[in-house]
């Protein structure tokens, strides 16, 4: 019984579909393959040609010439009669001449025991998932001895193939996951991190020690008269503004601040503190407190020049901890340092990539700056809720230790600005997965997974085999099929950006850690505030940077997705 036109297209499009599109006249070596398989299938009335698909519409934008080619081809091979020659598509090895005989499972029988001159190579194609095939034909007498040998065998299908399943379909364990080295690796960030937060939490309760020590011998209430070394740095008229012209350098030492606080300052790092009832000149230390053994290794570790303090040991260490955060989720799970940045499609994504680095960067100078003020102002903290709770209930009005309470902020407080960029960011890789998997943008048809992408990803995007396959050049390259292998000059704009101004608010992050002058220390606590009162602040030159190109990478996805690219491997 002679097979209808109709069927036998559609046996050709379920075989050769990952092939890709064709040019609509019927030309080029993909119509070539297609036009074998109509005839073979023909001839043995579709004996062993079990898939069938539906095309799609000969009005469809990508497709449409493909398969008007398809039916035409169809149309022409009902008429064909056995033998026709036998056809066999399977995984290439970068040898275009001969079958690969080492995948697995290899080459059914009798493909595997020909000689190289008993084939005839027809295909070397491409994928859009990043594999390649070749096709190979070889004549009906070859059947002799193999008993029911498969007439057509597909491994992208799993047609003819003994165990009927597609062997190029199967995941691949070429990147396999490393869990001993990210469990190694999360421990090792674990330890950084730890040694971060003691860093900076020592740190500040180093600052609030000193300040300890430095009133002892110093006035730095604002207005305030009597014995000691002024200090202040605010004046009666304005006592919320900074005023440090009491630190200026002073030929007496015994006169000047900054030297009377280094040697407070010292004092706590060396943890030698005179004993209660030592007589002048006795260098007798009582005992120290393990907050003040603390401080003083914190202080000796991460050093004290000219009366201020730097953070920049425990901030580099949180930068390292969290970015080896990261890789440990990468090693453990995909193989890959990179891996979290890896999408669904087996490609590494620009938008993950910069919520990475803002991420990193962000939390490791909240960490920091966070800590510090807690070891600097916690007892304070205690001592304010201790003085509202006592207030209220003596139902004083105005609750004065309540109001310095709820402004109190130990943690820094995030500007505006930058809380957009951390919006941006965590927002950008929802809005391109939005975007990219479902109808918000598109039709159904754009939007459908494509059967025989190894990720199932939308039919219009080029994805990989496997996370192996995942390179630092996604991330600058068109995601389009048909494209996928040309710069994309919105992600690259993007990547510049992103890196200028990462790079940029990371040097003001360190700027600020590095330098937390004594002058800040004693201003903090005559305005009972913390040290750190906010992360720094950005304008809105900065952010309008950043959404420009955020914006950018997401219109050149709507636009991509609205007017997809030829299909790889299309013949031209």
């Amino acid at each position: 019984m002679t097979l209808p036109s109709g069927e036998l297209a559609q046996i050709v499009w379920a075989e050769t579909k990952p092939l890709g599109s064709a040019p609509a006249d019927g030309s080029g070596s993909v119509n070539g393959v297609r036009r074998l398989i109509a005839q073979l299938a023909a001839s043995v009335d579709g004996a062993g040609f079990t898939r069938r698909d539906v095309l799609p519409s000969v009005q469809d934008r990508e497709l449409g010439g493909t398969v008007r080619a398809i039916l035409a081809i169809a149309e022409d091979a009902r008429g064909a009669t056995a033998p026709q020659s036998r056809v066999i598509i399977w995984e290439a090895d970068g040898e275009t001449l001969q079958l690969n005989s080492t995948t697995s499972p290899p080459p059914p029988t009798p493909w595997a025991d020909l000689a190289a001159d008993k084939i005839t190579h027809q295909l070397h194609q491409p994928l859009t998932n990043g594999q390649t095939v070749d096709v190979f034909t070889r004549d009906a007498a070859t059947d002799a001895g193999s008993g029911g040998a498969a007439v057509f065998v597909n491994a992208m299908t799993g047609t003819g193939v003994p165990s009927g399943s597609a062997p190029m379909a199967e995941p691949r364990a070429t990147s396999k996951a490393m869990p001993r080295a990210g469990v190694f690796l999360f421990v090792v960030a674990l330890g950084l991190f730890v040694l971060s937060a003691l860093g900076a939490y020592g740190m500040g309760v180093g600052a609030r020690l000193s300040l300890g020590q430095f009133v002892q011998n110093a006035r730095i209430a604002t207005g305030s008269t009597g014995d000691g070394l002024d200090c202040t740095v605010a004046t009666t008229e304005k006592p919320n503004v900074l005023d440090s012209v009491r630190w200026r350098p002073k030929p007496d030492k015994a006169q000047d601040c900054r030297t009377q606080f280094m040697a407070a300052q010292s004092l706590v790092a060396s943890a030698q503190y005179p004993a209660p009832d030592a007589k002048p000149g006795s260098n007798a230390a009582r005992p120290t407190t393990w907050p003040e053994w603390f401080a003083s290794k914190a202080l000796e570790w991460s050093s004290v020049v000219n009366g201020t303090m730097s953070l920049v040991i425990p901030f580099g260490l949180a930068l390292a901890s969290l970015s080896l955060l990261f890789i440990a989720c990468g090693f453990g799970i995909t193989g890959r340092a990179l891996g979290p940045i890896i999408d669904e499609r087996n490609r590494m994504s620009l938008t993950l990539a910069q919520l990475v680095i803002w991420s990193v960067i962000l939390l490791s100078g909240l960490l920091v700056c966070g800590l510090f003020n807690y070891g600097f102002g916690g007892l304070f903290i205690t001592e304010l809720q201790q003085q509202a709770a006592a207030a209220t209930a003596a139902k004083e009005v105005p609750n004065n230790a309540k109001i310095a309470l709820d402004a109190y902020n130990l943690f820094p407080s995030i500007p505006f600005y930058l809380a957009l960029v951390g919006g941006f960011a965590v927002a950008t890789p929802f809005l391109s997965r939005l975007i990219s998997n479902s109808t918000v943008v598109g039709t159904q048809e754009q939007t459908a997974p494509d059967a025989a992408s190894p990720t199932q990803a939308p039919r219009y995007l080029a994805d990989k085999a496997g996370p192996e396959k995942a390179a630092l050049s996604d991330m600058v390259l068109q995601e389009v099929k048909g494209r996928s292998d040309m710069v994309d000059i919105n992600r690259v704009q993007h990547v510049a950006i992103t890196g200028i101004l990462s790079i940029s608010y990371l040097l003001v992050l360190f700027d600020v850690v590095s330098n937390i002058d004594a002058v800040r220390i004693v201003f903090a606590a005559t305005q009972s505030a913390s040290v750190l009162t906010s992360m720094p602040q950005i304008d809105g030159t900065f952010t309008s940077l950043l959404f420009v190109s955020h914006a950018a990478l997401l219109g050149s996805k709507v636009y991509d997705k609205m007017v997809p690219a030829k299909r790889e491997g299309q013949d031209r």
